[in-house]
C-alpha cells in the first residue's frame, strides 16, 4: 500500500505544500514535526502491512491444511467406496454359492424323493404280489378243506346210514 499523503497539495509546477505551507516557508521544528508524523505513519503502514502479511500467511496455511484434509477425505471416501464394492462383489458371490447349494440340495431332494417313490412302488408291488400269492394259497387251502369237509360229511353220512341199517336190522 502506498502511504497516504496527508495534507499535501500540489502547487503550480509540482511544488509540494505541507500543512498549508511550502517546505521552504516552514521552520525547522515544523519540518521535524512533519517528518516525525510521516515516520509514525510509515511505522503504522509497516505494522499494518506486517499484520496483513501474517493474516495472508495464516489464511494460506489454513487453506493448505483444509486442501490436504479434503484430499485425505476424498482418498478415504474412494477407499470406502472400493471396500463397499468389494464387499458387494463378495456378497454377490456368496449369494451365487448359496443359490447353487440350494439348487443342488433341491436336486438331491428330488432324486431322493423319486428313488423313494420308485422303491415304495416296488415294495408295494412285491407286497401285493406276496399278498395275492398268500391269498391264492389260502383259497386253495380253503377249497381243499371244503372238499375234505364234504368228504368227511359224506363219509359220516355213510357211517350214519350204515349204523341205521345195522340198528334197523337189530
Amino acid at each position: 500500500m502506498a502511504p497516504k499523503k496527508k495534507g499535501k497539495k500540489g502547487k503550480a509546477k509540482g511544488t509540494p505544500i505541507v500543512d498549508g505551507l511550502a517546505p521552504e516557508d516552514m521552520s525547522k521544528e515544523q519540518v521535524e514535526e512533519h517528518v516525525s508524523r510521516i515516520r509514525e505513519e510509515l511505522d503504522r503502514e509497516r505494522e499494518e502491512r506486517n499484520y496483513f502479511q501474517l493474516e495472508r500467511d495464516k489464511i494460506h496455511s489454513f487453506w493448505e491444511i483444509t486442501r490436504r484434509q479434503l484430499e485425505e477425505k476424498k482418498a478415504e471416501l474412494r477407499n470406502r467406496d472400493r471396500e463397499m464394492e468389494e464387499a458387494e462383489e463378495r456378497h454377490q458371490v456368496e449369494i451365487k454359492v448359496y443359490k447353487q447349494k440350494v439348487k443342488h440340495l433341491l436336486y438331491e431332494h428330488q432324486n431322493n424323493l423319486t428313488e423313494m417313490k420308485a422303491e415304495g412302488t416296488v415294495v408295494m408291488k412285491l407286497a401285493q404280489k406276496e399278498h395275492r400269492t398268500q391269498e391264492g394259497v389260502l383259497r386253495k387251502d380253503m377249497r381243499a378243506l371244503k372238499v375234505e369237509l364234504k368228504e368227511q360229511e359224506l363219509a359220516n353220512e355213510v357211517v350214519v346210514k350204515n349204523l341205521r341199517l345195522i340198528s334197523a336190522k337189530n
